[in-house]
């Protein structure tokens, strides 16, 4: 890949984040969104965490600049009331050393690490969908909560927050093509995959502890995926995936193109 294409993935990644959480937190309806210069706000009004993002939305030109901006999230983020963070992709905030010494010493400190990543193709499954894994779209009250509930227990974060946030009727849209994996009854993974400029971004995966490493993670979001390209015609994915994600997109063929770190103040 030449250097002309892996920037313009970079940008394409950044873009779909910032497009992606501007609709997830612009379904509330005390949302904030709004394109500033250098960074963008994508709150949601809510005291979900991950539903409240401030993005650097271009390169920082030096300390200086990102202090300027840091400020402004900063501001944004106390006036919001809520708990939020702060998402950069890494190579957009310059120089490392410098970057970290603004970041601190305004109080921000990363929480989480994120890669962006894309394919257009799929590569074959590797294993058969589990013979006891009923897939159902997400349609009604007990599927929104199986979907909010996985995220909040993979994130350690309390079942409420979530059920008062994504798991509202009102969140969810017809190009919402969220999946929960049962077994027995019991949710054991989710996604959610949207199309979003000429592209699928899948999101909220989260497979439940005692579930993992058994093929549910996969093949709830090939159910999503497939769903989706069917009703769009789309195929190019992108997403942004965890350390524990990871492995999982890269063996479904995706590939890694930038790192993002999440910062809350501390």
């Amino acid at each position: 890949m030449s250097q002309h294409e892996q920037n313009d993935e970079i940008v394409e990644s950044v873009d779909q984040m910032i497009r992606m959480w501007s609709i997830f937190a612009g379904r509330f309806p005390d949302a904030k969104i709004a394109a500033l210069p250098g960074i963008t706000v994508t709150l949601s009004g809510t005291p979900m965490t991950f539903v409240n993002l401030i993005h650097l939305s271009s390169p920082v030109r030096d300390g200086d600049d990102l202090a300027k901006r840091c400020r402004v999230a900063i501001e944004h983020g106390k006036a919001s009331g809520a708990p939020w963070l702060f998402s950069a992709c890494d190579p957009w905030l310059g120089d490392p050393k410098v970057a970290e010494e603004v970041l601190s010493g305004l109080g921000l400190t990363r929480q989480l690490g994120t890669k962006g990543m894309v394919t257009d193709t799929l590569l074959p499954p590797r294993r058969p969908v589990p013979a006891e894994l009923e897939i159902r779209r997400v349609r009604d009250a007990e599927t929104r909560n199986a979907l909010s509930d996985l995220n909040m227990i993979s994130y350690g974060m309390p079942i409420a927050l979530g059920r008062d946030a994504i798991a509202q009727d009102f969140y969810w849209a017809d190009d919402f093509y969220g999946h929960v994996g049962f077994v027995n009854g019991e949710p054991v993974s989710c996604t959610l995959t949207s199309p979003l400029d000429g592209r699928l971004y899948v999101a909220w995966v989260a497979t439940h502890p005692e579930h993992r490493r058994k093929g549910y993670g996969d093949a709830v979001m090939r159910r999503s995926l497939e769903e989706a390209q069917a009703a769009t015609g789309l195929h190019r994915t992108v997403l942004h995936a965890t350390d524990m994600g990871y492995p999982v997109y890269e063996a479904m063929g995706y590939h890694s193109v930038v790192g993002f770190s999440w910062y809350a103040l501390g």
